[in-house]
């Protein structure tokens, strides 16, 4: 399309521009682009001086006093222990980001209105999605039915009931589980997250189900495909017509054989691994059964290759965070710290040879290549982590990890990680990433399952949203000094995929320095982030362009957007 921008108007807090796609008008999709041409390293700062980072807990002042816990702590099953969950997005359409935590069945779910303060109002009682006595798990906002506005999924553990609400766009939820066709027969739904798998510009969903059997299973229920029409939210389960269900049959196999074997997925991850125009799945799981679905058209195909090493997958983050024009995959996976009772009995829970956390390079071709036993990269001891997010938290241009972590809250198992830390991977100039969370202010040895990574208080920088189990969530308010400069990027579509989730965003720097985001309902385990893409810049301050390629495969761009602010970019037909 033509370089300069068409139609741009000005819309507080943020900058709208409207821009026609490419295409010339056809009614047939372009082809995919080809990525990116890679970048050797991101813009990094010329001066040696770079601006201070820290986090505070802001828990307190800011109003968040949600707490997980069970009415029975004393008999805790492993679904109990790993449940959790938080999710960000803007629920009300007011421009900031509102957080949606579980309480476990000792309470009640919270629905915390951003009060643009840095405060927050629980509202749950008053929008109709405040869950009392349920084992909620794994909570994510999502235009599910296409009408501009987030309605909500909440899972469940322990045979308790997931619940499916959606917007009324009057600050209230109406819950439409009944009506939406979500009859599951798998005790524990872990994780959720949507996408558009069958390109119709509508989101299906994903669920995970660690626990389910695999001995008289008749569905793996892993993926439903939207069939919502007329305002109505509707799911049929198509795991079986998409072939997930095969990409099950040697672990079945195997199940039958010994008696017994569950389904041991914990997060669905998507993404356009191989850069062909539809979205493929990242399946996380636990006990070295971490699965590549690659999508061949309404089709997946299991492409897990030798590479895929994580021993016992539970959090997943994905990011381009080499800069070569691809998007890349941290799993978290338990790392080697001993024994739990060594010194007063006899050993057991050994966790010796937990080889931990994976880094998977894409080749460029869709195919991960394990990075995980490159000791340069410091990655790999990060004890018991849980749910991950790739994010700049320095605005530096260098994509760096953060994960929570903890387990053992039994008492009998595998007690040596009741201490475990969450981790904070600062990532530097050559590529390799230092540890730095108790540096950087966040010393945390809660249970810690799920988080968000989101610029919550919209002051440029990106903040941390921690979901524990049994205890209060808690947030980390980045402090980041001034020097270092970003983007924030929300997309609008037509369609119903209304924030064009599985687009690819190019920002270019003056220097010719591109980096690529997709927009994504991340996963991060049993927790999401709101759909925004973040950009750093380290000391650049200049204009940058920016091209969207669309869910469809068309293109816009966007060019000498000024840095230091969020905009919003919308594709018209």
């Amino acid at each position: 399309m033509n370089n300069s921008l068409k139609n741009y108007l000005i819309v507080f807090p943020c900058i709208t521009f409207l821009a026609a796609c490419g295409g010339g008008g056809s009614s047939e999709a372009p082809a995919p682009p080809a990525p990116p041409e890679p970048t050797s390293t991101p813009a990094t700062p010329t001066s040696a001086q770079s601006p201070a980072l820290s986090f505070s807990n802001s828990t307190s002042s800011s109003g968040l006093n949600a707490e997980h816990g069970y009415t029975d702590s004393g008999v805790l099953t492993m679904p109990m222990m790993f449940s959790g969950g938080v999710t960000s997005g803007d629920y009300d359409n007011d421009g900031d980001l509102d957080l949606y935590f579980v309480a476990g069945d000792a309470g009640t779910n919270y629905l915390y209105q951003n009060q643009g303060d840095g405060t927050f109002l629980d509202l749950a009682s008053e929008a109709g999605v405040a869950l009392t006595g349920v084992k909620s798990t794994g909570p994510v906002f999502a235009d599910i039915d296409g009408d501009g506005l987030l309605d909500l999924f909440v899972g469940a553990v322990e045979g308790d009931p997931v619940s499916l609400f959606r917007n009324n766009g009057d600050g209230t939820f109406e819950d439409v589980t009944q009506q939406s066709g979500l009859s599951l027969n798998a005790p524990n739904t872990i994780s959720a997250t949507l996408a558009d798998l069958d390109n119709d510009s509508d989101l299906d969903l994903l669920l995970t189900h660690w626990g389910h059997s695999l001995l008289t299973i008749q569905s793996t229920e892993i993926v439903w495909r939207n069939n919502s029409a007329n305002g109505q939210i509707s799911f049929v389960d198509v795991s079986e017509d998409w072939g997930i269900n095969s990409a099950y049959e040697q672990e079945i196999e195997e199940a039958v054989a010994a008696g017994f074997g569950n389904d041991s997925s914990f997060v669905a991850s998507t993404t356009d691994m191989d850069s062909d125009g539809d979205i493929d799945v990242l399946l996380v799981s636990d006990f070295g059964n971490t699965k590549v679905l690659r999508n061949d058209g309404n089709m997946f195909t299991d492409v897990t290759s030798e590479d895929i090493t994580d021993q016992f997958g539970m959090g997943s983050a994905l990011a381009d965070y080499d800069n070569d024009g691809d998007i890349d995959w941290f799993v978290t996976s338990i790392h080697d710290k001993g024994d739990d009772n060594s010194d007063t009995g006899p050993i057991k829970n050994s966790a010796i040879g937990f080889n931990g956390n994976r880094i998977y390079n894409n080749d460029g071709s869709g195919n991960f290549v394990d990075m995980g036993t490159i000791g340069a990269l410091n990655v790999a001891d990060g004890g018991w982590g849980w749910g991950a997010c790739f994010a700049d938290f320095n605005n530096d241009g260098r994509d760096d990890i953060f994960h929570v972590n903890g387990w053992g809250q039994d008492g009998r198992d595998f007690t040596q990680y009741l201490d475990d830390r969450s981790r904070l991977f600062m990532q530097q100039a050559d590529g390799s990433f230092v540890e730095s969370a108790i540096d950087l202010g966040i010393d945390d040895a809660r249970q810690g399952r799920g988080l968000v990574c989101n610029d919550i208080d919209g002051d440029g920088d990106i903040d941390l949203v921690t979901s524990n189990n049994q205890g209060r969530a808690q947030l980390f308010e980045n402090q980041l000094g001034e020097g270092h400069h970003y983007l924030t990027i929300r997309l609008e579509n037509a369609s119903s995929n209304t924030q064009a989730l599985g687009a690819r965003i190019q920002v270019q720097t003056s220097d010719g320095v591109t980096q690529l985001k997709e927009t994504r309902i991340n996963n991060n385990f049993v927790s999401t982030n709101a759909v925004e893409a973040h950009f750093g810049f380290g000391l650049a301050d200049t204009p940058v362009n920016v091209r969207v390629t669309w869910p469809d495969g068309s293109e816009s761009e966007f060019n000498n957007i000024e840095v230091d602010q969020m905009v919003t970019l919308t594709k018209q037909d």
